[in-house]
C-alpha cells in the first residue's frame, strides 16, 4: 500500500530555488511535464490532482509576491514537493481497537469496531492506518475489505475543542491544577488551539509578574 506525501526541504532558500525553477517554465511546458507525472501515477492514487492542489496552497506561501500561476502551474508545484511512499514497507503492529461509532448493518449479536495500526515503512517512519471490521458473537473476527488507495489525512490546523470535554479529560489525567484552571477558565464554550495557546501565554506572563 502507497500513499503520496509531502517532502519537507530543511531551509526556506532550497524551497525557494525549487520554485524559482518550476517558475520558468511557461504554460505549456508545465502542461506536458504534467501530463508525464499523470501517466505514470494516477493508477496508483486516488484524486492526485486533489493532492496536488493541497500540496500547492502549503507551498504558495513561498512564492514571489504577485506571481499567479495558472491551475496547471498550480498542481505542477504540487507534483513537485510530493513524493510516493511506502507505507508498509517494513512491519504492520502495535493494533488497537475500539467499538465502532455507527453499529448499523452489524448481525445481531456482533460488534463492528474501529481498528488502528502502527506501519512501518520506508527509512522505518512510523504511520497510523485504521481498519474496520466486525466481531461475531462467536468470537470470530472479519475485517472490511481494504481500499486500494491508502488516503492521508487532511490535517486541521486550527481545531475546536468543547470547553467541558476538555476540563473532563485535563481532570482524568490529573493535570487540573490552578494554573490549568485559569488558563480553561477564560475560554468560550467551543474554543480553537489557537484560543487555548493564547490564554496559555497570558496565565504564563501573569504568573512571571
Amino acid at each position: 500500500m502507497m500513499r503520496s506525501s509531502v517532502p519537507r526541504p530543511r531551509s526556506t532558500a532550497r524551497i525557494k530555488a525549487i520554485l524559482g525553477r518550476i517558475m520558468k517554465m511557461n504554460d505549456k511546458e508545465a502542461a506536458e511535464m504534467l501530463s508525464k507525472v499523470f501517466e505514470s501515477f494516477r493508477s496508483r492514487h486516488r484524486d492526485l490532482e486533489g493532492v496536488f492542489r493541497r500540496r500547492f496552497d502549503e507551498m504558495k506561501k513561498y512564492l514571489r509576491r504577485g506571481y499567479d500561476p495558472s491551475l496547471q502551474m498550480q498542481m505542477l508545484i504540487g507534483a513537485y514537493f510530493t513524493c510516493e511512499y511506502s507505507l508498509e514497507a517494513a512491519a504492520l503492529f502495535n493494533p488497537s481497537i475500539v467499538p465502532h461509532p455507527d453499529q448499523s448493518g452489524a448481525p445481531q449479536g456482533s460488534l463492528r469496531f474501529i481498528m488502528s495500526l502502527r506501519a512501518t515503512g520506508e527509512g522505518h517512519i512510523s504511520s497510523i492506518e485504521f481498519r474496520t471490521g466486525t466481531i461475531s458473537n462467536g468470537g470470530i473476527v472479519q475485517l472490511d475489505p481494504r481500499e486500494r488507495f491508502a488516503v492521508s489525512p487532511e490535517v486541521e490546523q486550527d481545531p475546536q475543542y468543547e470547553k467541558d470535554e476538555f476540563l473532563v479529560k485535563t481532570k482524568d489525567e490529573g493535570y487540573l491544577n490552578a494554573t490549568t484552571k485559569a488558563v480553561i477558565g477564560s475560554l468560550p464554550k467551543l474554543f480553537k488551539r489557537s484560543e487555548l495557546l493564547a490564554s496559555v501565554t497570558k496565565v504564563k506572563k501573569k504568573n512571571i509578574k
